[in-house]
């Protein structure tokens, strides 16, 4: 069926055989039983249907089943005419390009479409009484439904390529606005923005979330980041599937950013499922990644934005994912506090940590600390005897002023100990930072 013209072809080669013809023949007027059949079977094997099934969703599915049995009656009766006999396919293609039903689904489709008028051929044609000629008849229509589906779906692919590519081109500054708007805690007050809202599966109602990635800086300098966090970005775009996920993927301020809804614990599933593809994790594809909470409302986005900002600091080498709800307090104000706070540290914990000297004391008050100031367990965690640990607990004291079997000594220096860490990691600080507390 070459360019759609084999279908006279199709048309003598069926009407050859009656009972052929009495099959297609018999398809008219079926349509709802045969967008019912295929639509149960694609609701089961296409989960990415299921975030597109709506009202308006189901009206075109039925309208363009009805166009595609109507011109394969034609076919079989050999009354198809017009030059484009096939336009309607287009005008299917398009329409699901524009409302982000995904290609994938859709040849799915065709493909269900074909196994149903296979099923219903095969129903009536194989009790047939004229064996033979049920037999001559089987092949014949087998041979038909393949060559029909996989030129329409050729053409289908085609065109809903061609839409993709045209709404691409249109709605990038539509794109960059919507996303601008949801952080700033807005609604889009445009037609185009809440139809992009629409497109995206961004339903209210729904739990929402932001996160930031920051893919890894690679050690070679001829990579280009501003390529790598496009691509970060449309791999982020397939991973998260709109069968789960409401979604807007975009580039913002040298970062990927994402808004996600879904019908519950929206934070919890993105971080699952970019972790499943490998981003927040070592290696390739790697990233940094921070998530902020669920929001039940847009206008409190802007929090969401705040709190994946906070999570993305946090990230490091050791922890390349962090979600909002998994930071402790004491490591989220070690990340946040400004230069001032390291005057408070005590000289000895300072001088200490900047020299690498005295080790076995900061990793007895660290091991002391998760030991939940136990000396009997610290001593067993550092393989030494407890006159060991308490002659280091009495040298910390004796050297800072500060007394780590209490639980404000001991949380202070752990505090102290974490604030310096991440001043050194990230600002190259910690040896000599005004005056020191004595």
């Amino acid at each position: 069926m070459s360019n759609y013209r084999g279908h006279l072809a199709w048309s003598e080669r069926i009407q050859d055989s009656r009972l052929a013809t009495e099959v297609v023949a018999s398809l008219e007027g079926r349509a709802p039983e045969i967008w019912r059949r295929t639509f149960d079977l694609l609701r089961k094997e296409s989960p990415e249907y299921r975030n597109a099934v709506d009202d308006e969703f189901t009206v075109e599915s039925k309208t363009h089943c009805g166009e595609l049995l109507s011109a394969i009656v034609a076919i079989g009766a050999g009354r198809l005419k017009g030059a484009d006999p096939f336009a309607f396919v287009r005008k299917h293609a398009e329409w699901r390009a524009r409302h982000q039903v995904p290609l994938v689904a859709s040849l799915h489709a065709y493909r269900l479409a074909h196994k149903t008028y296979w099923g219903i051929a095969r129903e009536q044609l194989t009790q047939h009484r004229k064996r033979k000629q049920a037999l001559e008849a089987l092949a014949i229509l087998s041979d038909f439904w393949i060559e029909l589906f996989e030129a329409v779906g050729a053409m289908l692919e085609e065109a809903h390529s061609a839409e993709e590519a045209r709404i691409v081109a249109q709605n990038t500054k539509v794109h960059a606005s919507v996303i601008d708007d949801l952080l700033n805690g807005t609604e889009p007050t445009t037609g185009e923005g809440r139809h992009l809202l629409a497109l995206c599966g961004m339903r209210p109602a729904r739990n929402m979330t932001v996160a930031l990635i920051r893919p890894f800086q690679p050690d070679s300098k001829q990579v280009d980041m501003e390529v790598s966090r496009r691509s970060f970005a449309r791999l982020v775009q397939q991973v998260l599937p709109s069968s789960v996920f409401g979604k807007l993927v975009g580039l913002r301020n040298g970062e990927v950013v994402v808004i996600a809804n879904s019908d519950a614990d929206t934070a919890a599933r993105l971080c699952k499922h970019l972790s499943k593809n490998g981003i927040g994790k070592r290696g390739a594809p790697g990233a940094f990644v921070g998530a902020g909470l669920d929001k039940a409302e847009i206008e409190r986005l802007p929090e969401a934005l705040n709190e994946a900002r906070i999570a993305l600091d946090i990230t490091g080498p050791g922890r390349a994912m962090v979600r909002f709800a998994d930071i402790d307090l004491p490591d989220a104000l070690a990340h946040h506090a400004d230069r001032a706070l390291l005057r408070l540290i005590p000289a000895w914990v300072r001088a200490t940590h900047a020299s690498g000297s005295e080790r076995d004391l900061i990793d007895t008050i660290r091991a002391f600390a998760e030991c939940s100031l136990n000396v009997k367990e610290t001593a067993g965690r550092l393989r030494v005897h407890t006159n060991t640990i308490y002659f280091r607990l009495n040298q910390i004291k004796k050297r800072t002023g500060v007394d780590p079997r209490t639980f404000a000594g001991t949380s202070l220096l752990i505090t102290a100990l974490r604030l310096l860490e991440n001043q050194h990691d990230r600002n190259g600080l910690g040896k000599h930072e005004g005056t020191e507390r004595e």
